[in-house]
């Protein structure tokens, strides 16, 4: 399995796989996802239009089938202006009447927006079957982002954010967004989510101003706010892992909650080192035996990724094929980043 920025010829694995998310980050929008392969290609070059942030695709490749298997990304700056970043700040209010004797504690919801905003990690997606595999593929697709922001830390912003999808209707549509985005725009929840992944005016011109109870939201819609999708979980215990913590910050569409993180005090970010390969190169014998670590190189190919067993002495254990893969050989600095 190898890690790699995303390229041209990718765009149709990229489209299978937005077949199975189709959100936001990964919508299934041939026209827009060529865009963003362009854009990504220009940010990973270090070439940056005026007011347009980076945006770096990684993709998974499996060398065996030659086949892209999963993707994830960073958006270098998440509200810019003219392009704000829109949020509902979660809040609680205490009320209390000494007469009736009951006490109630309503949660808030108030619209937010920068346009000075932080990175966002997000649009993580992998083949079902690739769940289970000795590489730690999902992993691998998380901590690949937090190795590039290590090697080029002035590209990205000081805050990292994620944003975690919440729970869907088996329709696909979104409880929240039916309860209160729709009463205000008049939009179902694709519609609202694609017109946004190019223009979020609609929601500063429409959704109200003041904080809303949620309190007035039937139980269900209250459940959902601030709770992940059952697939997202994984990803939240991976984040967790690595520093990221929750805010008390929800998506205006679908409730879903953003966890946060200083960008130096990511663990795979502080932790990632320096190694310059031996001469010596271990023959291959095909077991993947934990701890694991991402191996990373930045060569004339580009930037490219594995994932690789450390050795009892703490050494990646980098095999010829390895150094095939990401191009380098004997005497190359290569960067080495624990898998949580």
């Amino acid at each position: 399995m190898i890690l790699r920025p995303i390229e041209a010829n990718d765009l149709g694995d990229l489209l299978g796989l937005a077949e199975r998310l189709d959100s936001m980050n990964l919508p299934r929008d041939e026209a827009y996802l060529r865009a963003r392969i362009e854009r990504s290609q220009s940010s990973f070059a270090g070439e940056f239009e005026e007011g347009v942030p980076g945006n770096y695709v990684f993709v998974m490749e499996d060398r065996t089938s030659g086949r892209v298997i999963g993707t994830s990304m960073i958006l270098a700056k998440h509200g810019i202006p003219g392009h704000p970043y829109y949020w509902f700040e979660v809040s609680t209010e205490e009320r209390q009447s000494s007469e009736l004797d009951k006490r109630f504690v309503h949660t808030k919801l108030r619209m937010r927006s920068t346009e000075d905003g932080p990175t966002e990690i997000g649009g993580l997606i992998l083949e079902p079957d690739y769940r289970n595999h000795p590489e730690k593929c999902g992993k691998a697709l998380s901590i690949v982002r937090f190795a590039y922001i290590s090697l080029h830390p002035d590209r990205f912003e000081r805050e990292v954010i994620a944003e975690m999808l919440s729970p869907f209707k088996a329709s696909g549509g979104n409880v929240l967004w039916d309860a209160f985005g729709r009463r205000f725009t008049g939009l179902d929840y694709r519609e609202a989510d694609h017109l946004s992944a190019r223009n979020k005016q609609f929601i500063a011109d429409l959704f109200p101003r003041d904080p809303v109870y949620a309190t007035l939201f039937p139980q269900e819609v209250q459940e959902t706010i601030g709770q992940p999708n059952e697939t997202a979980k994984a990803a939240v215990r991976i984040l967790e892992k690595v520093g990221f913590h929750p805010l008390n910050q929800v998506d205006p569409f679908d409730g879903g909650p953003y966890l946060g993180a200083a960008r130096d005090a990511i663990t795979s970010v502080r932790e990632r080192r320096e190694f310059v390969l031996p001469g010596s190169c271990p023959d291959d014998d095909g077991e993947m035996k934990e701890p694991l670590a991402l191996l990373s190189s930045e060569t004339t190919r580009g930037f490219r990724a594995t994932v690789v067993p450390i050795e009892e002495s703490g050494a990646p254990l980098v095999t010829k094929d390895c150094r095939e893969a990401l191009g380098v050989a004997a005497g190359d600095r290569v960067s080495v980043t624990p898998l949580p």
